[in-house]
């Protein structure tokens, strides 16, 4: 992941903005959340104490 390019977010915030989506679009594993939206996927990563996307610039990493 490039500094400077990615968007970050507390395990709260993330949290959050993944309880206002549907289950069905949501894939959790310990190190990796991915988000399978109509047109891309965002890949959300642990980065020291935030969960950081490249999303839409990740989407190759789910193909």
């Amino acid at each position: 992941m490039q500094e400077g390019l990615a968007m970050c977010l507390t395990p709260e915030a993330l949290h959050l903005f993944l309880s206002l989506l549907s289950p069905e679009i949501v894939d959790v594993s310990r190190d990796l959340v991915i988000v399978r939206a109509e047109t891309r996927n965002a890949v959300w990563e642990p980065v020291g104490s935030r969960w950081c996307t490249e999303a839409p610039d990740d989407d190759f990493r789910t193909e």
